[in-house]
């Protein structure tokens, strides 16, 4: 297993910044009588349980254990040189004030952690029996897995920051084919997908029973601003019955979310609440709690105007008037919606809707399917109506459908590299482990 500097973006660090350079050598033999340094970086330590930890890690990632005495010195010592490689960007991110990481997404990402490697380890206990057989408690580890993601996400900001000099590093056509060689037996054979256009129809709500929900939503706000809780609120009032507290997590703006939404998200600052917003689904409430990075912790509530049974049987209508204009050779692009192309697996369509799923399994490149009714909880009487463009067999991937993501890959290792070689040739390095 290679622990190259090439994949220092891949492995996540765990190490500490212990500062030593006010009391010198002084403060580095307080540290070691204690416990011991296995490596000086510039003016910190990285400490023989921070490399044990990550030795765990590793392990816990399915990384066998050398047995042979110098073929796992070999490999502490390339575990060693990755933590020596990220402890020399964090030294350098901290240099830079608008680089910070909160405690409170400290503690939310080091529980997450926890959480998967008691995954990965099987069950707590196994876990526990690990680090013990290190001489470690979960103490320790918790706060070696606090240091570690305050570096991992100095790291990856260090390198975001530094992304626009990712145009600087040219990758040849024979670069990419050679990496592509080498790593595709890695890839997975393709599966049988459906490639096809999709168009979904919810009811709409007449312009009165919207004006009261409009209403409804502006009253709430208007409590919120009164200094009433946003989660309570959420829980007494919104329609959107399956977040507790109206709580949506994590969110990136990548269009997982409806657009109109999705565009206030991320355009009002942190602690904020929104005016009340429209889509299709009703008006919300959107609330800010907190931005790391590209993604926003958000909340909100959800006010859907009543939607009467002549409104259902409207949109039932025009999902069948519809599928028979794309029968009669319309395009979707003619229906005046908005309209998804996607490539699915039949397991995904069916994950989604078990009717759908039946109607693709034998439908051709052109057949139009539908309507089919969407089981959505935030309302009923919505439709789907696609057009199938083409039946993807299985099959091996071929270079073309991962040449971007490759030259993207081979630009992030060359700026690692570039950056790595820069910082190394500056700084003070001593390494404590074995013959090194």
């Amino acid at each position: 297993m290679n622990f190259s500097s090439r994949s220092l973006a891949l492995l996540p660090a765990v190490l500490s910044l212990i500062p030593v350079g006010v009391e010198g050598q002084q403060a580095l033999q307080d540290i070691e009588m204690v416990e011991r340094v296995v490596a000086v970086v510039g003016d910190s330590a990285i400490l023989k349980t921070e490399l044990d930890g990550f030795v765990i890690e590793m392990e816990a990632r399915g990384w066998a254990r050398p047995e042979q005495a110098d073929e796992l010195l070999a490999a502490r010592l390339e575990l060693l040189d990755q933590l020596i490689n990220q402890q020399l960007v964090i030294q350098e991110a901290v240099k830079d004030s608008l680089l910070v990481v909160s405690e409170e997404e400290l503690e939310d990402r080091v529980q997450q952690e926890i959480d998967g490697q008691v995954r990965q380890a099987g069950t707590l206990g196994r876990l526990q029996q690990m680090l013990s057989a290190q001489g470690m408690t979960m103490a320790i580890f918790r706060e070696q897995k606090k240091s570690s993601i305050r570096a991992q996400l100095l790291q990856e900001r260090y390198f975001g920051k530094r992304g626009q000099d990712l145009s600087d590093i040219v990758v040849t056509e024979e670069e990419a084919r050679t990496y592509w060689d080498e790593n595709q037996d890695l890839i997975p054979p393709r599966p049988a997908s459906i490639r096809f256009v999709n168009v979904q129809l919810l009811p709409e709500a007449a312009d009165d029973e919207k004006a009261v929900a409009l209403a409804k939503a502006d009253s709430i706000l208007d409590l919120i601003r009164d200094g009433e809780d946003f989660a309570e609120l959420a829980d007494r009032f919104s329609f959107d019955t399956g977040a507790e507290g109206g709580e949506l997590g994590w969110i990136r703006e990548d269009g997982t979310m409806v657009e109109p939404f999705e565009e206030m998200a991320f355009r009002i600052p942190a602690g904020s609440i929104s005016a009340p917003v429209e889509t299709q689904f009703g008006y919300h409430l959107i609330s800010v709690e907190r931005i790391r990075g590209g993604e926003r912790r958000l909340r909100h509530i959800l006010i859907s105007p009543t939607v009467t049974e002549a409104d259902i049987e409207a949109n039932a209508a025009r999902a069948r008037s519809f599928v028979e204009r794309l029968r009669a050779g319309e395009t979707m692009t003619d229906l005046g919606e908005p309209a998804d192309t996607v490539d699915l697996t039949l397991e995904q369509i069916a994950q989604t809707s078990q009717d759908f799923a039946v109607e693709m399994q034998n439908a051709e490149a052109g057949d139009v399917i539908g309507p089919i009714e969407i089981p959505d909880p935030r309302t009923e009487g919505g439709y789907a109506v696609a057009l199938l463009l083409e039946r993807v067999p299985a099959g091996t991937p071929d270079f073309a459908e991962f040449r971007d993501v490759i030259v993207q890959r081979l630009q992030q290792e060359g700026l690692t590299e570039t950056v790595i070689e820069e910082l190394r040739n500056r700084a003070y390095i001593d390494i404590r482990l074995g013959g090194g």
